[in-house]
């Protein structure tokens, strides 16, 4: 039943696994897909999923033909340690030392593209802490949902997210979210996409941090797409980020 709820699959071309260390002490398990020569990229899954979700595979094996891959489970996901609280700090923790171990090894140029959460988390590791040379956010919300209405339910629903294979606590620490750093976003490619159908987040905050970023950035509207959802335009994703790691590094 789990795995018809929340389908999981390992990649269909060859991969390495690895772990590596938070700053805060947590243990994060992740992966490599070896690819092209034009640099690596970071690809970081939505919350409750893990990088096992077929949509990232899907967009990280044909990123390959042009990049490195690097696939991970965020803290209290898949086979890291930890537990996920609804607040950015632990998820910008676990960017933050991919990104570093990515950089540690020498690729001209790093990029990012993160499916909800892992938007959220690509957009403000590269706005907070640099590193990043493009940044791609799918389905990313400008702020994160208000559970205090629904804190006599939570219980249950850490039980149903548990079950579907995610350890979470439903606390949060009030820090920052996207929406509050967007002033501060770096002079580097950014693609936003979001659903025409999204019901995560409301238009008037996604056009605010739009506002807030100044600009900066395309947008993409997938028609008839629904939260996270790529629709068959996961080439149009690999040519936009190949495009700009070429023209940033003279290939073009």
């Amino acid at each position: 039943m789990r795995r018809r709820i929340m389908p999981k699959r390992d990649p269909s071309v060859p991969y390495r696994d690895f772990r590596l260390k938070t700053a805060d002490g947590v243990e994060l398990a992740a992966r490599l897909i070896p690819g092209g020569d034009r640099g690596a990229v970071v690809i970081a899954h939505p919350a409750v999923t893990g990088q096992r979700f077929p949509p990232l595979l899907n967009l990280a094996e044909m990123m390959a033909a042009y990049f490195d891959v690097y696939t991970f489970d965020f803290r209290g996901h898949g086979r890291s340690g930890g537990r996920l609280e609804l607040s950015m700090r632990g998820p910008l923790e676990d960017m933050r030392a991919v990104v570093s171990e990515v950089r540690s090894r020498n690729y001209p140029w790093v990029g990012a593209v993160g499916f909800s959460l892992g938007g959220m988390s690509a957009f403000m590791h590269a706005a907070v802490q640099g590193g990043l040379d493009a940044v791609v956010t799918v389905g990313a919300p400008p702020r994160l949902p208000d559970l205090r209405p629904y804190r006599l339910v939570l219980p249950a629903w850490s039980l149903w997210v548990r079950f579907l294979g995610a350890r979470f606590k439903a606390v949060s620490d009030g820090g920052p979210v996207p929406v509050d750093v967007a002033g501060m976003f770096p002079d580097i490619p950014l693609l936003i996409i979001h659903g025409e159908h999204e019901a995560f987040y409301s238009r008037e905050e996604f056009r605010s941090m739009l506002e807030d970023l100044g600009g900066r950035g395309e947008e993409w509207v997938i028609e008839g797409g629904r939260h996270t959802e790529l629709k068959g335009r996961e080439r149009d994703v690999v040519e936009w980020m190949a495009e700009k790691a070429a023209l940033a590094l003279g290939l073009l």
